[in-house]
């Protein structure tokens, strides 16, 4: 055991956040932190890590055991550039080598069949032995390999100081992931890192090297490391095992036995109190209303099950549906100064299709989706909306919000033909309350703006929505409700997410964005990551070498036909994959968009390749791991 809270209770002066807690920490626990905003999720790791002190209670910590935490807003400040700073977490292994060298450069200029030299060989040896235990020679290799999976490469040679506060919150994790104390405290680690980076650092942290209590948003994350879930909730925090997923299961479960067996006591209650009250005053029933009185005295009372704060309820719908393509981009190209972001970039979209845009920071997601939206006289052509779509726009920074107006006004102002009536009743559903309508927009936090823009979508009549970031900000039930909405609307969706998780439940295409240019894979985010796996595998896997000896003659000609079979393989998945690229160029082509027919059978030949594809990877696979 590494940790453990006992009898913990926290207060600020007449309000508790959270009390009679008794949880346990062992090494090579994952454990995620859940909640919802403002229910103590913080507070708790600020206990455990010696930041706060407890009203009541105590937390044990195994003697020597060493801590890392990473806060949601760090104050890592530096005067070193980005890679001195990650370097002196090793700075005893670079002690070491400079040691080496110095006892290596003695060593030359000493007779070597003097005591001195053999003094100075025996303390080379020692150094040498010391230096290999300890890795110092992969220092810089490690944290090269940590910058770089961290997308921090970059910003190597920058000092410290002139980083963003988003870069130096990912920099004190660097840091952190280099350190590897036993036990690490990471408060929102994902906040704004794009899939690549998440893939990476879920790889780096499932090796256990160090025990983890993580509080994240990134239900993917949890998903991926966590062994269990701490769930902090009216004051208390309920445990329960295996990850999110397993999480939900187990609580809905819990909340259903609760409430079955509480219903049942009450009954019994009622039962027993009727019972008393009807037969206390008769003589000859008086005692056996004694005995049920007392028996009511002694039950141990079931506590009524705690339900969650209400969630928003996100409605989207339309009155009339958009021609079959909503939108058409034809030969867009986009950038700024020297640097392109897109270039020639053709795409179409099928109604009804929710398609997920996904790439690195800094790619030009965001500017794609904001082109979309505008109305830029430079797009004439290139981006092309088609008959009757009526378009609902989300934007991360929330720009459509004006700061000064009232919540209540925002809304009003925008939809003139709403009574104040409907108004308050669709800000009610997204959960702005009476309490909040008359706040100004500026006031609100960011959550409460993510509401106030997604209401803003709901109050109109949109069959196509371009989202962008829409779960910024957004605790986890919050973003549920928004999941669920958006599986249900029939309209056609595209938007940005760093969400893997709600990617991967609404998605039914993604569209990567990287070098300038979009590729799309048909399905969720799980496909879309098992074929960006297959393709790198096709393209960096060498097949295997042919073996010199042989226990026969057809041991020998077995091999030879597999290794020609997986050359003959690789060159038609490479076709394949062309012909792909190429169907996929036809359909937005004008001519074959207006003729129906000719489409279909682009369309068709396009799924016959497809399957083909899939079928052929499928038997390249089992031929090369044979």
């Amino acid at each position: 055991m590494l940790l453990q809270l006992k009898s913990a209770q926290l207060r600020y002066g007449d309000v508790t956040v959270f009390k009679d807690v008794n949880l346990e920490v062992n090494e090579g626990d994952c454990i995620g932190l859940v909640g919802a905003n403002g229910a103590g999720k913080s507070s708790l790791l600020n206990c455990i890590a010696g930041e706060l002190s407890l009203f009541e209670g105590s937390v044990v910590m195994r003697n020597g055991l060493t801590v890392g935490y990473l806060r949601q807003n760090c104050e890592f400040n530096s005067f070193n550039t980005l890679f001195d700073e990650m370097m002196t977490v090793f700075a005893y292994q670079t002690q070491l080598l400079e040691q080496i060298r110095a006892v290596s450069y003695d060593m030359s200029r000493v007779q070597s069949d003097t005591v001195e030299y053999r003094t100075l060989a025996d303390r080379y040896h020692r150094l040498m032995v010391e230096a290999d235990a300890s890795e110092a020679y992969n220092s810089e290799v490690k944290v090269k390999t940590v910058l770089n999976g961290m997308g921090m490469t970059e910003f190597s040679a920058r000092l410290v100081s002139t980083l963003s506060g988003g870069e130096k919150t990912k920099a004190e994790l660097c840091k952190l992931l280099l350190q590897r104390p036993e036990l690490m405290i990471l408060d929102e680690p994902t906040n704004h890192l794009d899939y690549k980076t998440l893939d990476w650092l879920e790889s780096f942290l499932s090796d256990k090297k160090s025990t983890l209590i993580v509080v994240s948003h990134d239900r993917y994350f949890l998903d991926k490391l966590c062994t269990s879930i701490w769930e902090v909730q009216n004051h208390k925090v309920v445990v329960y095992n295996g990850n999110y997923t397993k999480y939900k299961h187990l609580k809905a479960e819990r909340l259903k036995a609760q409430s079955a067996a509480y219903e049942k006591q009450q009954r019994e209650i009622a039962k027993l109190t009727d019972y008393i009250a009807r037969n206390k005053v008769r003589a000859s029933t008086a005692d056996m209303a004694k005995s049920r009185e007392k028996s009511l005295e002694r039950m141990e009372l079931i506590d009524a099950p705690e339900t969650d704060e209400r969630p928003p309820r996100f409605e989207f719908g339309y009155t009339s549906e958009p021609s079959e393509f909503p939108l058409t981009i034809r030969n867009l190209s986009l950038g700024y100064g020297d640097k392109v972001l897109l270039k020639d970039c053709n795409l179409q979209i099928r109604r009804g299709k929710k398609m997920a845009l996904l790439g690195l920071n800094g790619v030009g997601k965001s500017t794609l989706i904001r082109r979309i939206a505008a109305t830029d006289p430079r797009d004439l052509g290139k981006i092309i909306f088609g008959k009757n779509v009526r378009m609902g726009y989300y934007d991360q920074e929330n720009i459509n919000l004006d700061g000064k107006l009232r919540v209540l006004d925002q809304l009003w102002f925008d939809n003139r033909r709403m009574s104040q009536t409907e108004v308050r009743s669709l800000l009610a559903k997204v959960t702005l309350g009476a309490d909040d309508v008359n706040k100004i927009v500026s006031e609100l936090s960011g959550g409460e703006r993510a509401k106030l823009g997604l209401a803003m979508i709901m109050a109109k009549d949109c069959n196509m929505l371009l989202l962008d970031e829409p779960t910024n900000h957004l605790d986890l039930p919050s973003r549920e409700a928004l999941e669920e909405a958006l599986k249900a609307y029939t309209g056609t969706l595209f938007f940005v997410s760093h969400d893997r998780y709600f990617v991967n439940s609404i998605s039914d295409c993604v569209a990567e964005l990287g070098e300038s240019r979009l590729t799309v894979y048909e399905g969720n985010y799980d496909v879309f990551l098992a074929r960006k796996k297959e393709s790198e595998a096709v393209a960096v896997k060498p097949a295997k070498p042919v073996q010199s000896t042989y226990r026969n003659a057809k041991q020998r000609a077995e091999e030879i036909n597999r290794a020609r079979r997986l050359k003959e393989l690789e060159n038609r998945i490479t076709e394949l994959e062309q012909t792909v690229d190429e169907l996929n160029g036809q359909m937005i082509l004008p001519e074959v968009t207006a003729d129906y027919a000719r489409l279909s059978a682009v369309m068709k030949q396009l799924d016959e390749t497809n399957s083909l594809l899939e079928q052929t990877l499928d038997e390249w696979e089992k031929l090369g791991s044979e």
